[in-house]
């Protein structure tokens, strides 16, 4: 896929089952702000939302791109010993309250055909996008910190490396389009 990092996906295996380490991915799963689940609805949505066909076709890509990490995350927390609930390690479920709908006060609103308001909506949307994606990185970086897994540092790291892509894609969307 042309949104994501050329490093290869390393195989979804663990050293051994660690429970602990099973929760924090949890985090990265499911969590209501930052996670790969929290990511692909925002995206989805905002493919959806955005008339721009090319600033669209991106954001289903990525959200393609985001589905491969969590698939990862949910083989992962099985070998872990743990079960890929849509929950957090602080066991509270996830919720679409974070996604970055932006036009949210404009939902029941007939489309808007003024396209300057239009713009300033699909920059508001790639640059929520780009924030998220940044603390998805510190989030997997501090993961790496924390897990002593080399399965798993390999998978993590593959994962930030396609988030550093997708802030490319997000910031030459806008560089280009808006």
């Amino acid at each position: 896929m042309p949104c994501q990092s050329t490093i290869p996906f390393p195989p979804i295996k663990v050293e051994r089952e660690n429970l602990e380490y099973a929760n924090l991915l949890l985090n990265a799963f499911a969590s209501s702000a930052d996670s790969e689940i929290q990511a692909i609805t925002q995206y989805i949505y905002h493919s959806k939302t955005i008339s721009n066909d090319t600033i669209s076709k991106a954001l289903m890509c990525i959200a393609l791109v985001e589905m491969r990490h969590l698939d990862a995350l949910s083989e992962l927390i099985p070998l872990l010993g743990g079960k890929p609930f849509y929950q957090n390690s602080s066991k509270n479920f996830w919720m679409t309250g974070n996604i970055a709908y932006v036009d949210k006060n404009n939902i029941y609103d007939k489309q808007s055909d003024n396209t300057k308001n239009d713009k300033l909506n699909f920059r508001h949307k790639l640059e929520n996008n780009i924030v998220g994606e940044k603390n998805a990185i510190n989030n997997y970086t501090l993961l790496l910190k924390t897990i002593k897994d080399k399965y798993i540092e390999k998978i993590i790291l593959k994962i930030i490396s396609d988030e550093q892509v997708h802030i490319k894609i997000f910031e030459d969307l806008i560089e280009e389009y808006l």
